[in-house]
């Protein structure tokens, strides 16, 4: 029983911060283990290095942006939020933030080695212009690579996840609203969006256990 109410008082602790204060819920997300290392080793495993000029789109609160500038020479971060950009400001002063939709990305074209967005491709309804601003944006040779939660993940997996990763508490309350109001997206369809618009070398990578899903591809 005392259980269950944790669990609830947690969920109702989500659902406030998601009507109320969205810039605070991402901002905690970021630095819950889970999603912070899905994040990281996701990133790790695109080897930047100091010659690279990195652009994370949907950046948040700047958390993995941060955690990015250690290994890139140039990082900058955009986000459609203004709340999030404000907090992203004031924790990371020495990054550019903007504010800015994927649909219209304020800069030029072929202007980022790397281009990378988390939980964003999911969640935007054009996704075709996102992938084409994405990929317009980076430089020819470069890398555009996008992580978003994956359909073939269901309710047993998650369960599976979760006892091996002993969870519990908020973190736990938090992955079961991420697994179940998330959009999720099929490899197949992110594959097409990045044919279409000539993107090449298209590679995908699971991550989380299978919760999330990597696709990175070439700019040609």
């Amino acid at each position: 029983m005392i259980l269950w109410i944790k669990k609830y008082y947690f969920q109702l602790q989500i659902k406030v911060l998601l009507f109320l204060k969205p810039a605070v819920f991402f901002d905690r997300l970021n630095q819950l283990a889970w999603y912070k290392n899905t994040l990281q080793h996701w990133v790790d495993d695109q080897h930047f290095t100091t010659q690279h000029k990195v652009l994370e789109v949907g950046c948040s609160t700047g958390i993995l942006t941060a955690y990015i500038t250690q290994s890139c020479g140039i990082v900058n971060g955009v986000d459609y939020s203004s709340n999030m950009i404000d907090l992203a400001r004031i924790n990371h002063r020495d990054i550019d933030f903007s504010v800015a939709d994927v649909l219209d990305i304020p800069f030029e074209n072929k202007a980022f080695d790397y281009v990378i967005a988390a939980s964003l491709l999911n969640i935007v309804s054009d996704k075709n212009k996102a992938i084409s601003e994405l990929s317009r944006v980076c430089k020819k040779g470069g890398t555009v690579s996008i992580l978003v939660p994956s359909a073939d993940f269901n309710d047993a997996d998650l369960c599976a996840l979760q006892t091996s990763l002993n969870h519990l508490g908020f973190s736990a309350t938090a992955m079961d609203a991420w697994h179940n109001l998330a959009p999720k997206m099929a490899t197949d369809d992110i594959f097409q969006l990045f044919k279409q618009v000539g993107l090449t070398e298209i590679s995908s990578q699971y991550y989380l256990q299978g919760m999330v899903i990597a696709v990175s591809a070439v700019k040609s």
